[in-house]
């Protein structure tokens, strides 16, 4: 009976051939486009998560609970609400550098500043505070340096990425060098602002890889702290001399800001008794040049940490990595969590998953228009073949191999006519791969992951398409085999 079944759909095929080629036609180029769309969509994926995960977040980072929206390249709650640091940042890095997958660490600061150099230069800079041993080990490939030096350990300085250096230039109107001097000034709720004057140590470029990254400046961990307000001591804790406590205890602040005429009140300054107000020159010095009250005030916390980046030796590790995290976290009580690679590494990166939905929903639009049109013919098909039908019936065909039959054909057209055009996509897929599509603007160079993009040919873009095809063949097979199971032989005969 199934070879009867085989004979009967392959002849019916042939017969009509117009409807067959239409039908065959329209699931070979939607083969061809999903085969091409996805693997366009996976080599763009894969490309951005390489990258990504190789040279700037690591597979997993480490947020404070307290930042609900967290961002290593750029954090908006962060801006509004002060920097947020790690709470038990030493417990949680021995923990995570204990697993047998994990295969480095480093803690990251993050910061927004605005840059000065000399009268007219004046830019804008996303400021990574890193501790540069462990940085560079985590991301070896992650730093180009187009001139001088990445920070050293220990060493203060800022790396400045070409975009900012291009401004600098551009508004100062000349070039800006290793060994030159900026002042970097910054604002927020925990610190207020504060101004830091540091040393240009290198130049360094991320190339187009995405536009939120070509503000990035690398700068040592103690600044970026200072700036961010992650001290040990605050001005309530200085430790005023008996002098100075004197001093200041003689003057009341009432008498200070009253309504008294200014003569009298810089008399009664100029008749204080004390030794920090001497009447030389080198006394004056002495008072002015002394630096451990500032540098008292510096002093940084050096756990402080808003971030821990952490790689794992296999990516298809990290999903339950984050697990085993997360419960560790929440069962210690430790108030951080682990988050996805994708989940803070900025709208660039996440722009392909963005683009990914919408191809996807304009997939699902052509297969519903797919399902339609061949359904239309399928039910032309069915209406041709009256006679031919209920002649099967009155011969003793049941439904069920009526319901086979018109199945069986619709199955044959999706499997010839698919293969061919996985070979067409697959052909396509390589001229493309050789030929290379050139970006020619930033945002391309962003979707595309570089200068060139040279699409992989994607096995899971393969099977999947074919099944979305044989799907849409098996739902627009429905109502036509309905529409043939409701024919009697006697009205079909009538008709044929």
């Amino acid at each position: 009976m199934d070879m009867v079944l085989i004979k009967v759909a392959f002849r019916n095929l042939r017969q009509h051939m117009t409807k067959t080629l239409i039908i065959g036609i329209l699931i070979a180029l939607g083969i061809i486009i999903l085969v091409v769309g996805y693997s366009f969509m996976d080599t763009i994926k894969a490309g951005i998560e390489k990258n990504y995960i190789e040279n700037y977040t690591g597979n997993i980072f480490i947020a404070p609970n307290s930042l609900k929206d967290p961002g290593l390249i750029v954090s908006p709650e962060s801006m509004q609400t002060g920097p947020k640091v790690l709470d038990n940042f030493n417990e949680v890095r021995s923990y995570i550098e204990s697993l047998p997958q994990v295969t480095g660490t480093t803690g990251q600061l993050n910061g927004i500043s605005m840059i000065q150099w000399g009268e007219l230069g004046d830019g804008f800079a996303i400021l990574f505070g890193v501790d540069s041993a462990s940085y560079q080990q985590l991301f070896p490939t992650g730093i180009k340096l187009l001139e001088g030096t990445f920070l050293a350990p220990g060493q203060e300085g800022i790396v400045l990425s070409r975009t900012v250096a291009n401004i600098l230039k551009e508004t100062a109107g000349k070039e800006i060098h290793p060994g030159d001097k900026i002042l970097l000034s910054s604002i927020n709720k925990v610190s207020g602002t504060k101004i830091r004057e540091v040393t240009v140590r290198g130049i360094h470029d991320y190339g187009d890889a995405a536009f939120d990254l070509s503000f990035i400046s690398f700068i040592d961990e103690t600044n970026l702290r200072i700036m961010n307000g992650l001290v040990l001591n605050k001005a309530d804790d200085l430790n005023l001399s008996a002098v100075e406590k004197d001093a200041l205890g003689d003057l009341d602040e009432t008498d200070l800001f009253s309504s008294g005429d200014l003569d009298s009140l810089l008399s009664e300054v100029s008749t204080l008794d004390t030794g920090i107000f001497g009447s030389t020159d080198e006394d004056l010095y002495n008072v002015l040049g002394d630096t451990s009250q500032r540098a008292f005030l510096s002093e940084t916390d050096a756990n402080a940490w808003n971030f821990l980046l952490v790689k794992v030796d296999d990516n298809s590790k990290t999903k339950a990595t984050i697990k085993e995290l997360n419960t560790y976290f929440e069962k210690n009580g430790i108030e951080v969590t682990a988050y996805n690679w994708l989940d803070g590494a900025g709208m660039s990166a996440q722009l392909a998953d963005t683009i990914s939905i919408v191809f996807n929903v304009l997939i699902l639009i052509i297969a519903v228009v797919a399902v339609i049109i061949i359904m239309n013919t399928l039910v032309i098909s069915v209406s041709e073949r009256y006679g031919e039908i209920g002649t099967m019936r009155a011969i003793g065909a049941k439904k069920l191999f009526i319901r086979k039959m018109i199945s069986l054909e619709t199955l044959m057209i999706t499997l010839v006519f698919g293969f061919i055009g996985v070979i067409l996509g697959i052909i396509i897929l390589l001229i493309i791969r050789g030929i290379g599509i050139q970006a020619t603007n930033q945002f391309l160079q962003i979707l595309l992951g570089g200068d060139v993009f040279r699409p992989m040919i994607s096995i899971p873009a393969i099977l999947s398409s074919v099944g979305m095809v044989s799907l849409v063949g098996i739902l627009a097979s429905l109502y036509p085999v309905a529409v043939a199971l409701k024919i009697s032989p006697l009205e079909a005969m009538n008709k044929g």
